[in-house]
Formats: structure tokens, C-alpha cells, sequence
């Protein structure tokens, strides 16, 4: 490994020691021995780091470029739902102007999620996908605002309705993958909704660093999410990024 010259990599948003290593032809653990200290969990955007290229099998390299592009989609999509998710909170919570338009392309973000799968599971599962996570974003509008009106019936009620919501997309995700436990899922995305409830608290009482530290949260959370969802559909479909 160590004939050729290393990369300077400067980390973008998104990034992951998975992808950089697919990107390059190497290892996780190669890159991590190559920048001794290396926190895995908090690449930060901007840290550079090097990394050892392998590309002496060009067909290997060309099958982890399209691994990297569907982490790529993967990665952009939930963490778009994530990004407009916040701005909504905003929206609500400061009273502005956009709310509407906020909202609407908030809610295209179910079917841009929806479509990856569509792509390996076909027009059935990706409408029930959407659904549920469009119940999901809507649920969360809607607790959002009975938090800030301070009706905690409601906010309980919808609460219960948002797990319930999540147990059914644990369902419908471990329904069509071997290698996407629903117990695991479950887990990822009750997680999901803690701290997404943590960063609605933070906002609405107006602790502004505690909601930016809660939406850094949330961002790690969902990509972990998303490589989940990228690992499974590699591990299923292996023919088709051959």
C-alpha cells in the first residue's frame, strides 16, 4: 500500500470512513491506521486526512465507485429530511413567513427517499414508504405545534401516534431485507425521534446552542441510518453493483 503516495482528503458533509474507503479501493481500517488518533464517529468537515489508494484492480474500483454512489443518494436524502425538518421547526416556532412553502418541500422528501428503493423493490413498497414517512413528517408538524401552544394532551397523543409510526416502518423495512432487523431499525429510529424531540424542546425554549447540538445529533444519527439502509441493499443485490 505504502508505493504510492497518500490522498489529502478534506472531509465534505457526508462523509464517512465506509464510503472513503469504497471511494479509494481500501479499508476502514487501512484509512484509520494511516491517520493514527482518527475518531471514526466525528469526522468533522474541513479535517483533512490521508488516505492510501488502491487501484490496481480497476473493476473492483469500479464497482465501489457505484457502492459510493448509492451511499451518496442514500446519505443526501435523509439528511435533506433531517435539514428541512429543522427549518420547519424554525418556521413554527419563530412565526416566520416561509412556513408554507417550508412545509410543501418538506413533504417532497418522502418520495425522494421512496424512489432509491423504488429502484430494488419495486412501486409497492416505495408507495408504502412514502406513506409512512410522510405520516411521519406530518405527525411531527403537527406535535410541534401542540408542544408550542403548550396543549400537552395532544402533544402526548401524537407522541404515541409517532412511535406507532415508526413501529410500522420497522415492519415494512425488515419485510423486504434479510439484513435489516426490525428490532435494529426499531431502535434507530425511536433514537431518531428522541433526539429530534430533544432539539423541538431546545428551540421552542429558545436554547439556541442546545438546538444546534441536537441537530448535530440528529445528522449523526441519520447517517448512520443511512449507511444501515445502504449496507443492506448492497448485501442483497450484489450482482447489481457488479
Amino acid at each position: 500500500m505504502n508505493n504510492i503516495n497518500p490522498i489529502l482528503h478534506t472531509i465534505k458533509p457526508g462523509d464517512t470512513l465506509y464510503n472513503l474507503a469504497m471511494q479509494y479501493g481500501t479499508t476502514i481500517q487501512n484509512i484509520m491506521n494511516t491517520n493514527p488518533g482518527l475518531n471514526p464517529y466525528n469526522l468533522r468537515v474541513g479535517q483533512q486526512i490521508y488516505i492510501y489508494p488502491n487501484y490496481e484492480n480497476n473493476q473492483n474500483y469500479w464497482v465501489s465507485m457505484n457502492e459510493v454512489n448509492l451511499l451518496e443518494k442514500m446519505n443526501l436524502v435523509w439528511e435533506q429530511h433531517i435539514m428541512w425538518t429543522g427549518m420547519l421547526l424554525i418556521s413554527i416556532a419563530e412565526n416566520l413567513k416561509d412556513l408554507n412553502q417550508t412545509q410543501e418541500r418538506l413533504l417532497k422528501n418522502p418520495k425522494d427517499i421512496a424512489d432509491i428503493f423504488r429502484i430494488y423493490y419495486g412501486n409497492n413498497v416505495a408507495n408504502t414508504i412514502e406513506k409512512l414517512l410522510t405520516e411521519h413528517l406530518t405527525i411531527g408538524k403537527d406535535l410541534i405545534v401542540a408542544l408550542k401552544n403548550n396543549n400537552q394532551s395532544m402533544a402526548n397523543e401524537l407522541n404515541r401516534k409517532w412511535y406507532q409510526n415508526a413501529d410500522e416502518m420497522a415492519d415494512a423495512f425488515s419485510s423486504i431485507n434479510p439484513f435489516w432487523r426490525k428490532e435494529e431499525i426499531q431502535k434507530m429510529l425511536y433514537e431518531h425521534l428522541r433526539l429530534t424531540t430533544i432539539q423541538v424542546d431546545n428551540r421552542l425554549k429558545c436554547n439556541y446552542g442546545e438546538d444546534i447540538k441536537a441537530y448535530d445529533m440528529v445528522q449523526k444519527e441519520i447517517l448512520k441510518m443511512s449507511n444501515f439502509f445502504t449496507s443492506g441493499i448492497l448485501n442483497q443485490f450484489p450482482t447489481l453493483f457488479s
